[in-house]
């Protein structure tokens, strides 16, 4: 395992933010989303219609949310987009239909989606309100397009479920995953991340989507409770100046390993951040 200072997201801060080696500490939330380099990926899967005969009439369910890997209530403003989204079916007398790998809209009802969903961005003057709905939209197509396609655990197509050959395993208590994840990269099949709770279980590797309130909230006050300097950013990269976990905490004498080890067994947790998506943040 390796360590490191560098990741795929680049944030604008002053020096002070970080720890100069090995460790990354998170300081505080980002508050303006600048730009977005976005990946696309490849869309092989034949147009499917969503799936509405469900008890909820196309509603997004407590136990359909948290099914799919997060211990969150549902965002509110997935909730509002996702009622839109069925209203907007009556309004034009079509139904929605999705393709690809990421619960893409397609057809008639994409092309008329789409020109509502731009006006409605447009007119948002606040920036983490366009973040805001950017992310939940994202999410809700993905949510809606996904239902009966997509395993809720390892986000596979049904037919292609890897499930059975994950083999879960305990974390060490004195340490937390938090995935910091794009929404774009929310349901995506080939998104390795997904394994960290499918192993550890979504207490000990927890999901944060980018610019779901609620899902901030969370994880920024947690990283609160913590302080900073449990707070970790792990994410390799090849230009950073890398070390082991060995180098990283060999250079402590056994008296300060065994300090560390009584606080985090008794109080402390030590949270890893893994961040996905490359992205401008300013801090």
């Amino acid at each position: 395992m390796l360590i490191s200072t560098t990741r795929a997201f680049t944030f604008k801060c002053s020096p002070s933010s970080f720890k100069s080696f090995s460790w990354s500490h998170m300081d505080s939330k980002p508050k303006t989303v600048v730009q977005y380099a976005f990946m696309s990926s490849a869309s092989r899967s034949p147009p499917r219609e969503a799936c509405v005969n469900d008890p909820g009439n196309g509603s997004i369910s407590l136990q359909e949310w948290q099914g799919w890997g997060t211990t969150s209530s549902v965002p509110a403003m997935v909730t509002k987009i996702v009622e839109e989204l069925k209203a907007l079916e009556t309004d034009i007398d079509a139904q929605m239909t999705f393709g690809g790998s990421g619960g893409k809209l397609q057809g008639y009802f994409k092309v008329q989606e789409d020109k509502k969903h731009r006006a409605t961005y447009q007119a948002l003057c606040d920036s983490e309100k366009k973040l805001q709905f950017f992310s939940a939209r994202q999410i809700a197509c993905r949510l809606l397009g996904s239902r009966g396609y997509l395993c809720q655990k390892c986000w596979l197509p049904l037919e292609d479920c890897m499930c059975s050959r994950v083999i879960a395993c305990n974390l060490w208590h004195g340490m937390r995953f938090w995935l910091y994840m794009h929404p774009k990269d929310f349901l995506r099949q080939n998104n390795t991340g997904k394994l960290l709770w499918q192993v550890f279980g979504i207490e000990a590797a927890t999901l944060c989507l980018y610019g779901i309130a609620e899902h901030e909230e969370i994880m920024w006050s947690t990283f609160k409770d913590a302080g900073k300097n449990n707070v970790c950013c792990l994410y390799p990269n090849k230009n950073a100046i890398s070390k082991s976990v060995q180098d990283a905490f060999g250079q402590e004498s056994s008296a300060d390993q065994k300090c560390r080890l009584t606080m985090l067994n008794m109080v402390v947790i030590f949270m890893l951040v893994l961040l996905h998506r490359q992205m401008e943040i300013k801090l």
